[in-house]
């Protein structure tokens, strides 16, 4: 399973001349400043403002948040422009901030873009987007699959400014490791998925590289190379046993073998970490036990001589 992080702060919210209670008195200093008397009909940039102010006063957030945009597309120039491109972004982030605590992803991917426009490496957004959708869609279960394009292009954007050194403003609120890794098994998932197999260990390598506690992508990992160490001893067998059996094998022959070797003991190398981890706190099942009679038998294989020294490598 996908372990999820601890989430911080998602949206930083600008100044406190912009918090909770406090917009309509700004407006109304706003209007002393500008000497706007009184609202005339034949002023349109006067009368639209009047329209934002009035839902805004009346602390409905989402249609004043729409009259704003409204009003700066309308009058980008306007008395009001300049204090209303400030309070936009803040708006923006409480109602995105609402939109997380009740998982409306179609709210948080519309409010998400509009912010990822206006700044496309605003990580303060796109950790969020991209744990939501993995976490809450992509891979709940059962999986629904309905903005898995988003949620790959969110991911994919994060791990590149994370990767780069990029924090999020409230770097505190998150276990930037964990989140990490966790985007990079996300990753691996979805290049498995698309048998890009090298790409999907790459992933996977990542993630045990920077959370070496989490079991899972030594689980991940591992499977693929069980696999390609199946597919390996299939090549294998294929060859003629006179072949195999020869004094001198051939080149081919010894390279092939060379392969079944490889895999094996790559796959002995992540499977002993998982075994490890999940040996006192099993969140995998019988999973766990089937992994580990794969194990015993490699390990003979490979180590006959000592066929049970693997035993001590897994203790807690």
């Amino acid at each position: 399973m996908i372990r999820t992080c601890l989430l911080g702060l998602l949206v930083v919210l600008m100044s406190s001349s912009f918090a909770p209670g406090s917009s309509a008195l700004a407006a109304r200093e706003i209007e002393v400043g500008f000497g706007i008397q009184q609202t005339s009909q034949d002023d349109p940039d006067n009368a639209a403002y009047k329209v934002w102010y009035e839902a805004n006063a009346g602390n409905d957030l989402p249609k004043s948040y729409e009259l704003a945009k409204t009003y700066l597309q309308e009058f980008p120039k306007g008395k009001y422009a300049v204090y209303l491109n400030k309070w936009v972004p803040n708006a923006r982030g409480k109602l995105f901030n609402l939109a997380y605590t009740s998982k409306n992803s179609e709210a948080l991917i519309a409010l998400g873009n509009e912010a990822l426009a206006a700044d496309p490496e605003n990580i303060n957004y796109l950790l969020p987007l991209a744990q939501h959708l993995n976490i809450n869609e992509v891979n709940a279960r059962p999986p629904n699959l309905t903005h898995a394009t988003e949620a790959e292009g969110y991911t994919r954007r994060a791990v590149k400014l994370l990767e780069s050194g990029k924090k999020p403003v409230e770097a505190a609120g998150w276990k930037l490791n964990e989140t990490l890794a966790y985007f990079y098994q996300v990753l691996g998932g979805i290049e498995l998925r698309n048998n890009n197999l090298d790409s999907a260990v790459e992933y996977y390598e990542k993630a045990g590289k920077i959370d070496p506690a989490n079991a899972f992508s030594f689980f991940s990992s591992g499977r693929i190379y069980q696999d390609r160490y199946l597919k390996a001893v299939e090549k294998y067998q294929a060859i003629p046993s006179e072949e195999r059996n020869a004094a001198t094998p051939r080149a081919q022959v010894e390279a092939t073998l060379k392969e079944v070797h490889e895999a094996a003991d790559a796959t002995l190398d992540r499977w002993i970490k998982f075994l490890k981890l999940t040996a006192s706190n099993n969140t995998y099942g019988d999973t766990r036990s089937r992994v580990q009679e794969t194990v015993a038998e490699l390990y003979k294989y490979r180590h006959p001589d000592t066929p049970d020294a693997y035993l001590e490598l897994i203790k807690p």
